[in-house]
């Protein structure tokens, strides 16, 4: 049997903190390591517990959600981050996926979709429907825009920036095998040597990488 996923939650209210623990404690694959309820301690305490999976509300007094990401992930780069927020269209919640969440939880669905969300994100997955996907990176691209051409620093192959483009659709590893006419392994080897090339450790940073540095396209509607 392997090690459960260790699960890391930071949220100021101790009642929503309280809540996610005993939701995730009583399923064996998962382990609560700890709670922390600041930005700043969700960063000392990422470090020093090494979490797999870190549950960060995104609007906590002090550091908040986004400055603590970036930390642990600078800190961290195998911890994956999960946010938690009231809303999916603030601009905090694109910030914190610059700053290398894998994606979100909105508050109200929290509960319900908690452990789903922790063993999509410890597999390095997209946490996102396909039209939160498309708005996430519409919102990337208009930042990209803005800012000066994009210098690419990594090299990619034909076929792997097709796997990218088609991750970036929102679909997933069994329609982009059927597309591309790989075998599963096959897509999977592309991966890892997609998340090796960009040192990336989820999909969703890498379809951001590669967006951000002119590699791939956002799909037309």
């Amino acid at each position: 049997m392997s090690a459960p996923i260790r699960v890391l939650i930071a949220d100021d209210h101790q009642i929503v903190a309280q809540a996610l623990s005993d939701v995730l404690s009583h399923d064996p694959e998962l382990e609560v390591v700890g709670v922390a309820y600041d930005g700043e301690s969700a960063v000392r305490e990422a470090v020093r517990l090494q979490p797999d999976v870190v549950l960060m509300d995104i609007l906590m007094p002090g550091r908040d959600g986004v400055s603590a990401t970036r930390a642990i992930r600078e800190a961290r780069p195998a911890t994956k981050v999960v946010i938690l927020t009231s809303s999916e269209q603030s601009r905090a919640v694109i910030d914190a996926i610059e700053a290398g969440a894998s994606g979100y939880v909105t508050k109200d669905r929290a509960l319900a979709d908690v452990k789903e969300a922790v063993r999509a994100a410890h597999q390095g997955e997209i946490l996102a429907s396909r039209a939160q996907l498309q708005r996430i990176l519409a919102d990337l691209r208009e930042r990209r825009r803005r800012s000066a051409p994009p210098t690419p620093t990594v090299r990619l192959t034909e076929r792997e920036r097709e796997v990218l483009q088609e991750l970036a659709a929102g679909n997933d590893n069994a329609t982009i095998a059927e597309k591309l006419v790989i075998s599963p392994h096959t897509l999977r080897t592309h991966f890892q040597n997609i998340m090796h090339k960009f040192n990336a450790h989820s999909k969703l940073e890498v379809v951001t990488l590669a967006l951000r540095q002119g590699l791939i396209e956002l799909p037309r509607e």
